[in-house]
């Protein structure tokens, strides 16, 4: 009888995190687990990134919201290599933005969010946890 591996988690944050004064990629931190099925976030304080225990393939989605009067280009990374983005326009108001992929996943591999150029882009975010990093295993390799 095989075992049936269950890996699901969202992770939300409440605060704002940019601008800062770095050219380099901001890895977005979170502040609350919201599902954390399998124990990838146990006793983690301020998860940020994914670390992959059972190789399979993985669904993962990402929002942000930008800050008034800014952009927000947040891009998902595997393994320090970009693999896809989102982006939210600049406006006298919020804007919001998500994207998805399904990535093919290795034991040890790593996912994460992260600002690119976040001396220029920042992400708003409050008790309403408009910023969520969720991942999901869809099938064991």
């Amino acid at each position: 009888m095989s075992l049936l591996l269950q890996v699901a988690f969202t992770l939300t944050r409440s605060t704002d995190l940019g601008v800062v004064s770095s050219t380099a990629d901001l890895t977005v931190t979170f502040d609350h687990v919201l599902t954390d099925v399998g124990g990838s976030f146990t006793g983690v304080t301020n998860p940020s990134v994914f670390n992959c225990q059972h190789p399979g393939v993985y669904q993962f989605s990402f929002s942000a919201l930008s800050q008034a009067n800014r952009s927000a280009f947040v891009k998902l990374m595997k393994n320090g290599q970009f693999q896809l983005a989102m982006w939210a326009g600049q406006g006298s108001t919020y804007g919001s933005g998500a994207n998805t992929a399904v990535l093919e996943l290795e034991q040890g591999d790593r996912v994460w969010m992260a600002i690119g150029s976040p001396n220029r882009y920042a992400i708003h975010s409050n008790g309403n946890r408009y910023v969520s990093f969720t991942g999901v295993l869809l099938y064991s390799t």
